[in-house]
């Protein structure tokens, strides 16, 4: 039964690519929501913490359930090396930028990389950016903007501004690295993608754990901590192959229905109800989405 479900999928993925390149987005950035879910419900403060957890949790499971893969595809191993440590590296940047800036700036600043990917998918492989898909990136990003409502004030200006720049680099950073990812293929499982990344976490959020956080613990920590753990491995995954399939450029519209799964499970978790600048942004936000959306749906 689930030999007949992975040839069914690998037909459509090899019919309609980047169909299902943006139906797995969408999958995986609502696991992605689910993920914040239990970050906000375990009021966890110590990123790095979390992601040390993250990538020990992954690496463990990844390692026992893919025991026959072939985890060391020769001929792949410099674009999974690269993309997976320039990824890392961009998130040494963030969780950097984060301490210096508020939460919500880096929001907004990391949510540039779909116009970064554009830009750099335009000089690399002398492709044009389409007036249309980045209108709605731009629509997305001032939707962010609306929900995040960042407050600008800080007391040390030169702490500010490289607080700005880290959350900037790692936008760029990964969005180089995202599209690198497309040289990987498709013949390599996601899952080995993502044990390298884990690996490459494991040391970084050490390193991090070590010079810019502390420890800290709460009630119901391993709860918290293994529900943050199981989502983000399952997004991760399913984003990974879709990052494999065709280039960021075209699914990278995708991360902003992050923001809406967010704010319906906030409704049906915390009871929040949204402010009018916050309904405005969702509206943007979606329109953004779905225009895109209705655009892909033309390509063959």
């Amino acid at each position: 039964m689930l030999r007949k479900i992975t040839i069914s999928i690998k037909q459509l993925e090899n019919t309609h690519t980047l169909q299902m390149a943006i139906a797995y987005m969408l999958i995986a950035y609502f696991f992605h929501a689910v993920q914040a879910t239990f970050y906000k419900r375990g009021h966890f403060t110590v990123v790095p913490q979390f992601m040390f957890i993250t990538s020990f949790v992954s690496f463990i499971t990844l390692y026992l359930v893919q025991l026959n893969q072939n985890m060391y595809p020769r001929e792949k191993m410099p674009h999974i090396i690269r993309s997976q440590v320039g990824i890392g590296i961009g998130t040494l940047f963030y969780f950097y930028g984060v301490k210096l800036i508020s939460l919500s700036e880096a929001v907004i600043l990391f949510c540039t990389n779909s116009i970064w990917s554009q830009i750099m998918v335009s000089i690399m492989n002398k492709e044009r950016i389409t007036k249309s898909r980045l209108f709605n990136s731009i629509l997305c990003i001032i939707g962010v903007i609306l929900i995040a409502n960042p407050s600008l004030k800080s007391q040390d200006q030169l702490q500010h501004v490289i607080g700005c720049l880290c959350i900037l680099a790692c936008s760029i950073i990964q969005s180089y690295a995202f599209i690198i990812m497309k040289q990987i293929g498709t013949e390599i499982p996601s899952s080995v993608t993502v044990t390298y990344f884990h690996v490459i976490m494991l040391f970084l959020s050490s390193l991090q754990q070590q010079y810019v956080a502390t420890f800290e613990y709460f009630e119901d920590y391993f709860f918290y901590s293994l529900g943050f753990s199981i989502f983000t491995l399952l997004a991760q995954v399913i984003k990974f192959r879709a990052q494999t399939m065709v280039t960021y450029d075209k699914i990278c519209n995708y991360s902003y229905s992050q923001m809406i799964y967010i704010i319906i499970i906030d409704f049906l978790v915390f009871r929040t109800v949204m402010s009018t600048l916050c309904i405005i942004g969702a509206l943007c936000i979606i329109t953004g989405v779905c225009k895109q959306l209705r655009e892909d749906r033309k390509v063959k």
